[in-house]
């Protein structure tokens, strides 16, 4: 039987507890009972399909404006973060141009999104014993002395150590974010409060890159500014926190810092993040500047393996002090769900990536132009999120609306890479966004309420780091993936036109393609990438059918606690 969801009460705001279940109503819970419980109804086979009220006990959650100003504060610091990722896409040729930087592209943001990803399950141990409030400020302050370094950069190298510490603050500033906000809800609430946060995203998309654009072509702001004006965001951000942000006395807190250490599987934490920047440097080169089979590739990849499979080992070993505890990720649950959210982040992220490429190459519209017609995608997430988050915590149910949103992702998924042509009408492909959108919008947010109703209270700081991390993971796995499909069949549709010299010179065409003059041969390389394009989006049609497969296999919940 998987863990149950436990709250405590207390006279003092939130009072879940990271390291302890404290005592409900003047009475202990006795976790060896509790255990011995759980396994007898394991062996009768019995399902516990609500949250009873001994699992959601009563709690003073914070109310009123107090609340209101810490969901603000918690949207504006996961806003900079979002943003910080969005803005620099239309200043990267500025950046190479002053820096001569071009094979640095990819760093850029890699940069960045590295730390993101491979530090989620180490904070989750963290936040336990080092808590959540002092780890948060330091987050927001390490942000922001990358975005100065960054800012302040004299060189390629120099900017790209800056977006590793930013990501490093924006990996615990995200993390942070999301366990405070499930922590300060009751459990129905918590997919509409979720759907608020990633909002954050869809407005990051869709006011970063216009504004990178103005920055950058500023004489006086220029490209530098996109990580200047992370200071103030993040400073009143972090002031309003302080002030705001009241937590509880836990007593994990109360552990030498010898006896933290012990707990925080050091070991664990270096075999994992070893393996992640061994796979990530294995896919930023693997069919982008050498073959698969070139030893700059294969060798990363076998390490990367050879370490992930020691960290399980150890995690197996250490038991509760793992870095990721065994009865966590063998919660059929929790990592189904996990593996769902990975999945549909490889989806849209495969889709947001490559749709431009449709608009420049085999549309022919300029670089700003396809920009703005791909927002119906961005639109139909927020929307999704927004409607699902509500609807979600009204019924205090979850698993219908990922069933919906798996399949309608898949649906569209499937539409954009069958129906996909030259000729497909404006109106047709808006809608196949939205509904893409809407179906992403639908179940990737409600991934981490079925992983936060599905562990105990003390596990909510590692379920929520594994829940940050799964999409993370899956769109840099997925970049990787689909750009490698994508240039493999742009290249032998190519060659069905010209020569493979000519090809090459084709390949990063994009908006240079309504330049060429001779009509045939243009026509041919809109084809190609139209062709290419179909193929590719096929990654994220089965990928949404394998997220809807998950979601059939994860435990029916009932969010609001059951009545006496």
């Amino acid at each position: 039987m998987e863990p149950r969801v436990g709250v405590t009460s207390t006279d003092n705001g939130i009072s879940i507890a990271l390291g302890e279940i404290q005592p409900a109503h003047g009475q202990a819970r006795n976790a060896e009972t509790s255990q011995g419980l759980e396994d007898e109804e394991q062996e009768n086979g019995e399902q516990d399909n609500s949250i009873s009220p001994e699992n959601e006990a009563p709690q003073n959650y914070p109310k009123g404006l107090k609340f209101y100003l810490l969901t603000l504060t918690l949207m504006l610091a996961i806003f900079m973060m979002a943003l910080d990722t969005a803005i620099i896409a239309t200043a990267v040729p500025s950046i190479t141009t002053e820096f001569h930087s071009v094979e640095d592209i990819g760093w850029y943001t890699s940069a960045y999104l590295l730390p993101l990803m491979s530090l989620q399950p180490t904070l989750g141990k963290v936040y336990t014993f080092f808590g959540v409030k002092p780890i948060f400020i330091v987050a927001m302050i390490v942000f922001e002395i990358g975005s100065v370094i960054c800012a302040l950069a004299p060189s390629s190298f120099v900017l790209i150590l800056g977006r590793v510490v930013a990501g490093v603050g924006a990996a615990a500033t995200y993390a942070g974010g999301t366990f405070i906000i499930t922590s300060a809800v009751p459990l129905p609430r918590i997919p509409v409060y979720l759907a608020t946060l990633s909002s954050m995203y869809a407005v990051a998309a869709l006011t970063g890159p216009p504004l990178g654009g103005v920055f950058t072509d500023s004489a006086k702001l220029t490209w530098r500014f996109c990580f200047w004006i992370n200071l103030p965001i993040g400073f009143i951000s972090t002031v309003a926190f302080m002030l705001i942000y009241k937590e509880p006395k836990r007593r994990a807190f109360d552990l030498s810092t010898k006896e933290k250490l012990a707990k925080m599987d050091l070991g664990g934490t270096v075999l994992f993040i070893s393996s992640i920047v061994l796979l990530f440097v294995a896919l930023q080169f693997g069919g982008n500047t050498v073959e698969w089979t070139n030893a700059r590739v294969v060798v990363p990849l076998t390490f990367a393996a050879i370490l992930f499979a020691a960290f399980v080992f150890l995690q197996r070993h250490l038991g509760e002090n793992a870095t990721v505890p065994p009865h966590i990720f063998l919660n059929r649950s929790v990592s189904l769900s996990v593996l769902a959210g990975a999945l549909m982040s490889l989806g849209v992220s495969a889709h947001t990536s490559y749709l431009p490429f449709y608009f420049q190459a085999a549309k022919g519209t300029s670089a700003s132009s396809s920009g703005l017609r791909i927002l119906p995608y961005t639109l139909g997430v927020s929307g999704g999120e927004i409607v699902v988050g509500t609807l979600s915590s009204m019924l205090g149910l979850f698993l219908p609306f990922m069933y919906f949103g798996t399949v309608l992702f898949t649906i569209a998924a499937s539409l954009l890479c069958t129906l996909l042509n030259l000729s497909l009408s404006t109106v047709r492909l808006i809608g196949f966004q939205v509904l893409a959108g809407v179906g992403v919008g639908s179940s990737m947010q409600l991934c981490a309420t079925s992983v936060r109703a599905a562990v105990d209270t003390k596990d909510i700081p590692v379920a929520a780091t594994l829940t940050v991390f799964a999409p993370f993971f899956g769109a840099a796995v997925g970049a990787a993936v689909t750009q490698n499909v994508f240039q493999a069949t742009l290249r032998g549709q190519l060659l069905d036109y010209m020569p493979i010299a000519e090809a090459n010179g084709f390949m990063d065409a994009g908006t240079r393609v309504k330049t060429i003059a001779d009509e045939g041969l243009r026509h041919g390389v809109m084809l190609a990438y139209n062709n290419a394009l179909r193929t590719t989006f096929i990654i994220p049609a089965v990928a949404g059918g394998v997220a809807f497969a998950c979601t059939l296999c994860i435990k029916w919940r009932n969010l609001k606690p059951k009545t006496a």
